[in-house]
């Protein structure tokens, strides 16, 4: 994939708090300069999934957090790692909360980007990059639900390969609050890193 430093400096901040909080002013500084190489190594080395790939931002949104935990070579527990990630949504829910999941409106802009990735991943698209995220609408609740499913991750692919899998599933339970952010409730029955066939995406708003 191509490398971009502006989700790494984006959640620089609330994921070096925690460092400090955690192990003090010396570790956190160390961790996270080495942080930095290694999330530029762990993107160039990602299987390549389309430079215009509507959905590459989750792998290299999730990538960023990967780093810390090599670059502490897994001393770091995983839910502290969890816990960077949360801070880091927290800081930008700023953004989430332009969304309102109770409206109509707010449910068409949430599925927007997958129905935008739907219609870029075409057949041929899928010969250039097999590996990239395959998503469906089957099990679809009702007409016109706000719900989508996962069935091929890259990124659950990509950390097995790294050795680092027992991260995803604290990485997928944040979703949960991602889409709270949102004022919307995620009624979810599984994820791939938790062994099931997909990540299956139903959103309701809070109000509903």
């Amino acid at each position: 994939m191509k490398y971009h430093s502006i989700y790494f400096y984006l959640f620089k901040h609330p994921m070096k708090k925690v460092l400090l909080e955690n192990y003090g002013q010396e570790y956190a500084r160390e961790i996270m300069k080495k942080s930095k190489i290694i999330y530029g190594k762990l993107i160039d080395e990602a299987d390549d999934i389309g430079s215009d790939n509507p959905m590459a931002y989750n792998e290299m949104f999730a990538l960023v957090f990967v780093a810390p935990y090599l670059a502490s070579e897994k001393k770091i527990p995983p839910e502290t790692i969890q816990e960077m990630m949360r801070r880091s949504l927290y800081s930008v829910k700023w953004f989430f909360s332009l969304f309102n999941l109770n409206t109509k409106m707010g449910k068409k802009a949430n599925k927007k980007n997958i129905i935008k990735y739907y219609r870029w991943y075409t057949p041929e698209k899928e010969k250039l990059y097999p590996t990239s995220f395959k998503v469906d609408f089957v099990g679809e609740p009702y007409e016109g639900a706000c719900y989508y499913r996962i069935t091929r991750c890259p990124i659950c692919t990509y950390t097995k390969k790294l050795e680092v899998f027992e991260l995803m599933p604290l990485f997928c339970e944040l979703d949960d609050l991602m889409i709270s952010l949102q004022h919307g409730v995620l009624h979810r029955k599984d994820t791939i890193a938790k062994g099931g066939d997909c990540c299956d995406y139903f959103i309701t708003g809070d109000r509903e």
